[in-house]
């Protein structure tokens, strides 16, 4: 059994432990929890930037207790690096596994965990006498296991994924829209069906999209071998951090430099208001650190501006970083100190980068 373990919230919780012989659904939260432990053990609200779904929701879709949607296993099994076709398989496995008798929809929440489950719930292998019978039966699973192919792409409506790839995205709601160029104003050519794995091979820098999950700004727009493009925020999946821009069809160029200034905000006591400016800027993410030394995001916005409340006597840093989305900063960042005469922080370099993460967080 997989131990139970924290995870983080405002209060720390613990999973309930899972027996991988009780049933098709404790069997495929045992293993999905093992893609989890084997990517370093993330914690969900760490998977979540990346999965585009909230902690509790991944934390449901490990829990045993019913099926999750193909969409969130997908980006579960994506945000862990982990293999999304074989779990697009197993998924569909599940479906067959309880539609055998004795096979329960649903375990029961109420149930002790580890303890002895009917024997009808179990997985059910036929019992073999003797060694030999056995090694014959073992390998002949293995084989089967491996021959088993992968459903073809017509079969299920989604695209071969390609060979040389960069990164993965699942298509979620009603599909990934592609295009030709990084505009809204391009005809779509096509719509891959929600739930499929797309392979990118890199992103570039287009109009701007609202996310259709967080509702945040993002102008990564992701590069399919052939050059078309999918916008990134239709799909849940980020490129790799190291990653930068590539040109595309109608791409805009990248910002390349940002300032913040601080302001009393009269309107209210104690207020603060930030702002932030520079050249082909298109998101603007803001983050404070007060005294407790931790970087809080204040939000993604496309109007470069964020207000905050200042308590009397304290000091705070501020920084304003361009992002080209959720989860996505470009490295550029500003960070002040308040009060102070427009102050500038100066800051080390993985400082630089945690506000810059906290700054530029998917909400």
């Amino acid at each position: 059994m997989i131990p139970s373990e924290r995870w983080e919230g405002s209060v720390a919780r613990q999973e309930n432990p899972v027996d991988p012989l009780a049933g098709p659904l404790q069997s495929f939260a045992y293993d999905l929890r093992k893609v989890r432990i084997e990517a370093g053990n993330p914690t969900y609200r760490a998977l979540a930037r990346t999965a585009g779904y909230s902690p509790t929701t991944l934390s449901e879709a490990a829990a045993g207790l019913r099926k999750p949607s193909l969409d969130v296993v997908l980006a579960y099994v994506g945000a862990c690096g982990g293999d999304v076709e074989a779990w697009r398989r197993r998924w569909e496995q599940v479906d067959r596994d309880l539609a055998e008798p004795g096979a329960d929809p649903e375990a029961d929440p109420g149930a002790v965990a580890g303890a002895e489950p009917p024997a009808p719930a179990r997985r059910r292998w036929p019992l073999v006498v003797g060694v030999a019978v056995t090694v014959i039966v073992a390998v002949a699973a293995v084989v089967f296991v491996l021959r088993d192919p992968a459903p073809k792409a017509e079969a299920n409506g989604c695209p071969a994924l390609p060979p040389h790839r960069t990164f993965t995205a699942v298509a979620y709601g009603k599909g990934a829209p592609v295009r030709a160029a990084a505009t809204l104003t391009d005809p779509v050519l096509m719509t891959v069906p929600s739930g499929c794995t797309l392979g990118f091979t890199g992103f570039c820098v287009g109009q701007r999209v609202r996310d259709a999950t967080g509702g945040t700004p993002d102008v990564r727009w992701f590069v399919l071998p052939d050059g078309k493009v999918v916008p990134s925020a239709v799909v849940h999946g980020n490129p790799p951090a190291a990653l930068t821009p590539v040109t595309c069809a109608k791409g805009r160029p990248s910002p390349d430099g940002i300032a913040l200034v601080l302001a009393t905000d009269t309107a209210k006591p104690g207020g603060l208001k930030a702002t932030a400016s520079g050249h082909n800027l298109e998101i603007v993410g803001f983050a404070v650190r007060r005294s407790t030394g931790a970087w809080r995001p204040l939000g993604l916005t496309e109007k470069f501006t964020a207000t905050l409340t200042v308590n009397p006597g304290e000091q705070i840093v501020v920084a304003a970083a361009a992002c080209f989305g959720g989860d996505g900063p470009t490295g550029l960042i500003d960070a002040r100190r308040f009060p102070g005469a427009a102050q500038s922080a100066t800051l080390s370099t993985a400082e630089y980068a945690t506000a810059s993460q906290a700054a530029c967080a998917y909400p």
